[in-house]
């Protein structure tokens, strides 16, 4: 997706379409109940869908908390704008309009039913937490592909993408960030999650600019690291070049640096991508079986923060 239509897509809709809600809510032009329920529980449910499914250090982690405290102002005075009785004019505009805003109930219904439910598992993996020293946040993560694009690779399903934020909730320096530098989880130390073995391990690929991504190397750099006493292959990709500080048949423990979170591979921007895979058959990268991965025993979804 070019560049410019993707960033007009985030404005429509974390910008426009929300303000869009809030200013017809606040004038309120209808005297009808039941036409003001429809419009409120529209409103609400796509604000709620943003707040619960929306990925937000693109404008700011703590905007999410802003936007639901003005929706419920908003709804608090556009109900006294109204007749407290219930009629509806019909109409074939009227009854077009409903049919329309009950197909979005419903699909902003479902998808809130998904992204609420993006933690059902069983039996993880316990790992040590990879990065230190920040605020982390999950851009995907959890069960279901509501919360987590990628679920529908077997081996990935559990995986992670891993962003930090900086003191405004926003995971770089800049509106629209263009040199790596400025997105803050670029350069960070990386951590062995375990004790274990490197079993695999790439370290020359270049480092992208933003939105540049390579279509042949999707991982980019990465490590594979065989987990002690079990059958479990941990995966870290899209590390910097030449950061790695292991290699293929070293031990590692738990907490000890083997290297920084990088741009390499198919990765729009610097990210931190792990997920845990059983039954690879020698590719832990696209083959086998996902393992649910937690963190001091908690599972991770779509908007959690690990500090």
């Amino acid at each position: 997706m070019p560049i410019l239509l993707y960033r007009a897509l985030l404005f429509l809709l974390y910008v426009a379409l929300p303000c869009f809600f809030l200013i017809q809510m606040w004038y309120n032009y209808t005297k009808s109940l039941g036409k003001w329920i429809l419009q409120a529980t529209l409103a609400g449910l796509y604000i709620f869908d943003l707040f619960l499914i929306g990925l937000w250090p693109i404008y700011g982690y703590f905007v999410r908390y802003l936007l639901v405290l003005l929706l419920i102002i908003v709804l608090i005075k556009s109900s006294f704008n109204m007749e407290k009785k219930f009629f509806y004019k019909f109409s074939i505009r009227s009854v077009l309009s409903s049919f329309i805003c009950f197909f979005f109930i419903g699909f902003f219904i479902y998808r809130i039913f998904l992204g609420l439910n993006g933690a059902n598992y069983s039996s993880p993996v316990e790992l040590a937490f990879p990065l230190k020293e920040g605020d982390f946040y999950m851009a995907h993560a959890g069960t279901n592909e509501a919360v987590n694009h990628h679920c529908s690779i077997p081996a990935q399903k559990y995986a992670m993408d891993i962003l930090k934020i900086n003191a405004l909730g926003l995971r770089a320096n800049k509106w629209y960030p263009k040199d790596l530098n400025d997105f803050c989880i670029f350069g960070s130390t990386l951590y062995s999650p375990c004790d274990g073995t490197i079993v695999e391990s790439l370290d020359q690929l270049e480092d992208l600019e933003p939105m540049v991504m390579d279509e042949k190397n999707l991982a980019g750099n990465y490590l594979a690291i065989h987990k002690s006493e079990s059958e479990i292959i941990i995966i870290l990709a899209h590390l910097m070049k030449g950061s790695l500080l292991v290699k293929k048949g070293d031990l590692v423990k738990e907490g000890q640096p083997i290297g920084r979170v990088g741009n390499s591979g198919h990765t729009s921007e610097p990210h931190l991508h792990i997920h845990a895979v059983l039954n690879h058959t020698g590719d832990f990268l696209f083959k086998g079986e996902g393992v649910p991965i937690t963190f001091n025993h908690r599972f991770l979804v779509r908007n959690d923060l690990v500090r």
